[in-house]
């Protein structure tokens, strides 16, 4: 447990630089905040809308981290919270199941298009990647294929923020306070899919996809094939690139790579699926994904 901050000055001057009203009751905080500085106190929202302690109202227009994706506060969704609330609010999981988590689940299956028999529900995305890591190792484990110990990852992706996402991430700024202790002996990465800043004038988006798949599979032999459990990789790039969509053809040619070594593609949509684009890749390919 932290003490108690007190980051008057740095709050001060931060606040001022960024033209926010200092509030007195704001210069002290209890939290541990992400941030070099107290952020400012949201007290309601509504819709896009949040209201803050010292009367602004601003617009989320990052929908919280790009999760908050029907806006605060519908009224649809506040009864149905209050009235399972009232019901029942929490059983454990290891012991009982209950009825919406049951029923949210066979609704996500049933529209996957085929991709998944079984879900599981975490709390947020560094969980949820964590567990599908685990997951993968588990996989081979159960088969008796115990030489699988690799992954494949991307530089310039962001997967989470525990000691194994962050190792399978490419985010150098959140990984540079950990590399002591991150593991590099089993993961291992790429190139990212980014034609903007890396496509060569000379190479079409067919070639480009090629040699991306190229490095891959030079990647698997690197490290030999049957040591790869899989490839991990955001369908669409978020907190590294902003927004980067994949070029055509290149989800289903890293995952031919994949297939053809018995190895596991792993899709990280954590921030992009569900409804915050057009489709999921599971839609189109018929593959497992992390939502």
């Amino acid at each position: 447990m932290a003490p108690l901050i007190d980051l008057t000055e740095s709050v001060r001057k931060e606040k001022e630089k960024n033209k926010i009203k200092v509030v007195k009751d704001d210069l002290k905080t209890a939290i541990l905040h992400r941030t070099p500085f107290v952020p400012p106190i949201a007290v309601s929202a509504e819709g896009i809308y949040i209201n803050l302690k010292d009367g602004k109202k601003v617009v989320d227009g990052v929908g919280g981290a790009a999760v908050a994706a029907i806006g605060m506060g519908h009224p649809r969704v506040v009864a149905v919270v209050q009235e399972q609330v009232a019901r029942m609010a929490y059983v454990y999981n290891a012991q009982l199941s209950n009825q919406p988590a049951e029923d949210l689940a066979r609704l996500i299956v049933e529209q996957s298009n085929g991709a998944f028999e079984l879900c599981g529900f975490v709390s947020g995305g560094s969980e949820a990647v964590e567990g599908a890591l685990k997951l993968a190792k588990q996989y081979y484990f159960e088969l008796g294929q115990h030489k699988r110990t690799n992954f494949i990852a991307r530089h310039l992706s962001y997967h989470g923020n525990t000691i194994g996402t962050l190792s399978a991430g490419g985010h150098a700024a959140r990984r540079e306070p950990y590399e002591g202790i991150l593991d590099h002996e089993s993961f291992h990465h790429v190139s990212p899919a980014y034609a903007k800043r890396f496509q060569s004038p000379k190479e079409t988006e067919e070639q480009y996809v090629a040699r991306l798949a190229k490095e891959l599979e030079d990647k698997f032999q690197e490290l030999g094939p049957q040591t790869v459990i899989g490839f991990i990789a955001e369908t669409v790039v978020g907190a590294t690139t902003g927004v980067v969509p994949p070029p055509k053809g290149y989800i289903k040619a890293m995952k031919e790579v994949c297939d053809r070594h018995g190895s596991l593609f792993i899709l990280d949509e954590v921030m992009c699926g569900m409804g915050r684009k057009f489709v999921s890749a599971f839609g189109i390919l018929r593959q497992s994904s992390l939502l």
